[in-house]
């Protein structure tokens, strides 16, 4: 099997022991990034709004859900991450997976792969009980905020997918191992997630999870557009059109409300939302058997 572009891109270095500790310290970069690129943009983006008329800044206050600048903040630690790649790593950017061949092919085949897994899942939690549709709104502003929010969405899980998957898995598989790879980065990816409300063991088995599957769609497309459509859709669509929690997080505005059912966290998620549930651990599941066994065959075919 060729060598995926992504890892061609990551310069490496000839001594194994400095090798082993850049890849451990890029462990520590990935949350630093986050963290100061997350303050930093909290400070401009609401700062920005401070020095705006009053009577301006009560308007947008009122009018804009807080989820928009909450997403994109994470513009912030991705230009951090973009910053270290180009002058401390000395590389182009690129090699994070902007490939420009069938870019926009990707994207869109990722936005529907990812609606249909979470479609999936939500259709299984309908089935078995676990939840219920509540209510329907197809009203022009629900809609409006609907289709607004997809780029919101875009900018947060590319970020997320740029750092954990365009970057550091990269990293730590061509400096250690691409099994240390894959389950360094999805482990790292679950701990992230460790503030989030009503966390468990369940949702972090599934964040986990999508972050291996998400190493394997990497290592089948070899771009970065493909996983980050996924994940956006995974995400917008659990949240912004079903109305359920997106990893706790509760979504003011969507078409569709469902009700948590008195059934077992495992089935219905409880207040985390889908990913909760052992149903996603499934749907996650299928997904990563399918994509491995796809990998395993390319790989026999140019043997």
């Amino acid at each position: 099997m060729k060598e995926i572009r992504m890892f061609g891109a990551v310069k490496p270095i000839d001594k194994p022991i400095l090798a082993w500790l850049y890849g451990i310290a890029a462990l520590g970069l990935v949350s630093l990034f986050i963290s100061l690129g997350s303050y930093i943009g909290g400070l401009v983006i609401w700062g920005g709004l401070m020095v705006l008329p009053s009577d301006v800044m009560q308007f947008l206050m009122f009018t804009i859900d807080p989820l928009f600048v909450d997403l994109l903040i994470f513009i912030f630690p991705g230009l951090l991450l973009c910053l270290w790649v180009f002058l401390a790593e000395r590389r182009s950017i690129k090699g994070l997976g902007f490939f420009k061949e069938k870019a926009w092919w990707e994207l869109a085949k990722g936005w529907l792969i990812g609606s249909l897994m979470m479609v999936t899942v939500v259709g299984l939690q309908v089935l078995t009980g676990s939840i219920s549709l509540h209510q329907v709104t197809f009203s022009g502003e629900n809609i409006l905020s609907f289709l607004l929010i997809i780029p919101f969405w875009l900018i947060q899980s590319g970020v997320e997918e740029l750092l954990t998957r365009g970057w550091l898995f990269p990293v730590l598989s061509k400096h250690t191992h691409i099994w240390i790879g894959m389950g360094a980065s999805s482990l790292l990816f679950a701990i992230l997630h460790l503030q989030n409300p009503s966390i468990n063991w369940i949702s972090l088995l599934n964040i986990a999870l999508f972050g291996f599957f998400a190493c394997l769609y990497v290592l089948k497309t070899d771009n970065i557009w493909g996983i980050s459509a996924i994940h956006a859709a995974w995400n917008c669509i659990q949240g912004s059109f079903f109305g359920l929690p997106v990893s706790g997080i509760t979504i003011a505005y969507a078409p569709m409300n469902f009700t948590i059912e008195q059934v077992p966290e495992y089935l219905s998620g409880g207040t985390f939302g889908p990913e909760g549930s052992l149903l996603s651990s499934l749907v996650l599941l299928v997904g990563i058997l399918y994509l491995a066994w796809d990998l395993y065959q390319k790989k026999q075919s140019q043997a």
